[in-house]
């Protein structure tokens, strides 16, 4: 059976690609920040892994119902920023 492809790009799906293209700019820009691009690897890497976990545990409970998949994911990753955005003040 085909699955939708909602179901592959989920929305921790595309927060871990957006982490990954961070962690990418960070590591570009290294020479010219002085350093502080690490702060941007460092951030994203925990949040590559929490998001990774999630997707996975989100899509072995849900057994692939693609709506139950994005309102869970919707709502691990509105907590992640508030809970980040509250960390990193």
């Amino acid at each position: 059976m085909k699955k939708h492809w909602l179901y592959y790009f989920s929305p921790c799906v595309i927060g871990i690609v957006i982490s990954v293209i961070g962690i990418i700019a960070g590591l570009a820009g290294m020479q010219s920040s002085g350093g502080w691009s690490y702060i941007l690897v460092l951030i994203f890497l925990p949040a590559i892994l929490i998001l990774t976990v999630a997707d996975l545990l989100t899509k072995i409970l849900t057994k692939g119902r693609v709506l139950h998949i994005w309102i869970i994911e919707a709502v691990v990753i509105t907590i992640l920023l508030i809970w980040f955005n509250n960390y990193y003040k």
